[in-house]
């Protein structure tokens, strides 16, 4: 099964934040599917350098059980990302939209320290991870139920300053046995093949000044077929 992969164009950039994806006045914005590219007959993957120059997006997941399982996620190809076995992982972007703050000449005390000349970004945020979840009230199924995916947090630390300073990164989704187990076992238990779960990320994070920071909730719709043995969406893609 082949994932579904689209490079969006400016007008379909503001159809998916009309949509709700993208929260327009979140002071930390998050967007995600977003994809790795290479060239023909490469092994290697480069994610975009920043939030603005994301264009290649997976807008949904598929799970291959038995891939997974075995080989992991794949890198591009039939090559796999090291270490994958039983995880997933979302590319993600994502910009500090609160105004630039950096002040010059900034002193404290009686003298200046050393500090003249330093730049202060009060506005910058550190971001210090991210709360995945498979939640109940978007994951309900007739005659199945709601799964019970306990809420997880990834940590991890990234700084981002203000006026539309950005960074794009892997975040996982799904983190190990334990948590795939969680999903597979309620499709077996449906009596389903493949069961399609939406996942939601929101970054949290503070500003320098002490300000707690939450990004917009972002969805990602993840197919998982456990007995499945190829087409897990992968981390890469060759750029047309």
């Amino acid at each position: 099964m082949k994932t579904p992969i689209k490079v969006l164009s400016a007008s379909a950039l503001l159809a998916m934040t009309l949509s709700g994806c993208v929260e327009q006045d979140a002071s930390l914005q998050l967007k995600g599917g977003v994809l790795a590219t290479t060239a023909e007959g490469e092994l290697s993957c480069t994610l975009p350098s920043d939030y603005d120059s994301v264009v290649v997006f997976s807008s949904s997941g598929f799970i291959a059980g038995q891939e997974l399982a075995e080989f992991g996620q794949p890198l591009i190809g039939s090559e796999y990302v090291p270490g994958t076995r039983n995880s997933f992982s979302l590319g993600v972007a994502f910009q500090n939209r609160l105004p630039d703050s950096r002040n010059v000449g900034a002193t404290g005390g009686g003298g200046s320290g050393g500090f003249e000349g330093l730049y202060l970004d009060q506005n910058a945020i550190t971001v210090t991870g991210a709360r995945v979840n498979v939640p109940s009230d978007l994951n309900s199924f007739a005659g199945a139920g709601s799964i019970d995916f306990p809420e997880a947090r990834r940590d991890f630390s990234a700084l981002v300053e203000s006026g539309g300073g950005s960074v794009v990164m892997s975040v996982p989704l799904i983190s190990g046995s334990s948590e795939y187990d969680v999903l597979e076992e309620f499709v077996s238990s449906s009596g389903a093949s493949q069961i399609t779960f939406v996942f939601t990320v929101q970054l949290v994070g503070e500003t320098l000044s002490g300000n707690e920071v939450t990004s917009n909730v972002y969805q990602y719709p993840i197919t998982v077929c456990p007995s499945c043995d190829e087409g897990t969406t992968g981390v890469c893609v060759v750029a047309e």
